[in-house]
């Protein structure tokens, strides 16, 4: 250990008699070790790097031929590092680099119910310090859980894992028994978008609108429905699509100039190099670079946006052409709007010029079924319950008709034995 730490090298010696050559060096009071026969005429031995000097002068003027195999020890590789110290210190500040950027955040994963808005929540943690590029040591679960459940209701727990440079979020819903929809038939129908009533088919339930009413989207239409026994309201409705597109275009031809701008983006952040554009029109073109090692990509890229100077020139289109384009645009735009079920009626055209555009409107008139099924709440169904229950003069009906009430009975027996008595009286 302590030769390796002053460094040392290892020689060969190649003769004939190399036996006395290494006495000769013994006797001069130079320490040799690891004295090995390569062959008859080879011997190998290490010498410490001090005394390198003392054998080059024992060899001057000798028949033997010395070599230097290999140099092994701290200093040497002191010198190796020194001599590419430009690419040891990018290897070292590369390594720092990666070790940095492993305690910072990189993905946010949020795994939430059906009912609880994943964009408001990714809001409130945003809010809250949990977003990429945090340093992983700054994340507080307990604040964050604290604060989330306090501003969302419906959350009844938050947890939060760091695995790596990635958080995943695990939302758990509460289970509200006020507002949790019944496994029942009833319901309500709704109107599902605005329209005027056409005509009314209320299977069950009971309807609440008449034939020309105008009616909003979410406006009830039909109380207390069944399910079993689905109601139908049609209503005209009216769709419309409107396309727009400039009739004088213009053309944007290069004319060769170029000129490349580097930004450098790490997490949110953006620098930019080198941005003197002295072009007066110029189209953008962008080319992002991920920097990569393996299956692991660094938080930091490159985006190489090119500007290419340009000439604009103005060009009229056929109006004829580009009325029918923004027909049929507007026509296939319509068809996807429109429901399969429902009845297409009149068809109106127009078209308008405002300044460089042309504006063409389609307006459709269809006919379709409106109803849209509300599920309603195991209070307002027992509310329902209730109201079916009752006879026309508020009193509640027996659940067995055949079986009538005690208070009844008795009454009844009352009255025959007081009729048996003003008999026998009158006797």
């Amino acid at each position: 250990m302590i030769n390796y730490i002053k460094g040392y090298y290892v020689l060969v010696v190649e003769g004939i008699d190399t036996e006395k050559y290494l006495n000769f060096i013994c006797k001069n009071r130079v320490p040799i070790y690891n004295v090995k026969r390569i062959d008859k005429t080879k011997v190998e031995f290490s010498v410490s790097r001090s005394d390198l000097k003392k054998i080059k002068n024992m060899y001057r003027g000798n028949k033997f031929e010395v070599k230097i195999k290999q140099k092994t020890g701290i200093p040497f590789l002191a010198r190796r590092i020194y001599k590419y110290k430009t690419m040891v210190f990018s290897a070292i500040v590369s390594l720092l680099l990666l070790l940095s950027t492993t305690q910072f955040v990189t993905d946010i994963y949020i795994d939430c119910p059906e009912g609880i808005d994943k964009k408001v929540l990714k809001a409130e943690l945003e809010e809250c310090g949990l977003k990429p590029g945090v340093f992983k040591k700054t994340i507080d679960r307990k604040i964050i859980r604290d604060h989330i459940m306090q501003e969302i209701d419906e959350v009844a727990y938050l947890s939060i894992n760091v695995k790596g440079t990635n958080v995943f979020v695990t939302v758990t819903k509460k289970d509200d028994e006020s507002t949790k929809v019944a496994n029942s038939n009833y319901c309500n129908i709704i109107a599902s978008k605005n329209g005027i009533i056409e005509k009314v088919i209320a299977r069950s339930g009971e309807a609440v609108v008449q034939v020309g009413d105008i009616v909003k989207k979410g406006d009830l239409l039909i109380q207390g429905a069944n399910t079993t026994s689905m109601p139908e309201v049609w209503a005209t409705t009216f769709y419309e699509s409107v396309q727009k597109k400039p009739y004088i275009k213009t053309i944007n031809k290069k004319t060769g100039k170029s000129k490349n701008v580097y930004t450098i983006t790490f997490y949110d952040k953006e620098f930019e190099i080198n941005r003197n554009i002295k072009y007066k029109d110029y189209i953008i073109e962008n080319k992002t670079k991920d920097i990569k090692l393996g299956n692991y990509t660094f938080p930091i890229k490159i985006v190489v946006s090119t500007f290419y100077e340009v000439q604009k020139k103005q060009v009229e289109v056929d109006s004829n052409k580009l009325k029918e384009e923004l027909k049929q645009k507007a026509l296939k735009d319509l068809y996807y709007m429109m429901p399969a079920s429902a009845k297409m009626g009149d068809v109106n055209y127009q078209h308008k010029v405002s300044k460089n555009m042309l504006e063409y409107i389609v307006t459709v008139q269809a006919s379709e079924d409106i109803s849209k099924v509300y599920s309603l709440s195991k209070q307002e169904i027992n509310q329902i319950l209730q109201e079916n229950s009752k006879s026309e003069d508020g009193e509640p009906v027996p659940s067995n008709p055949t079986k009538r009430p005690i208070n009844d009975i008795k009454n009844e027996f009352e009255q025959q034995q007081n009729n048996k008595d003003d008999e026998t009286k009158n006797n």
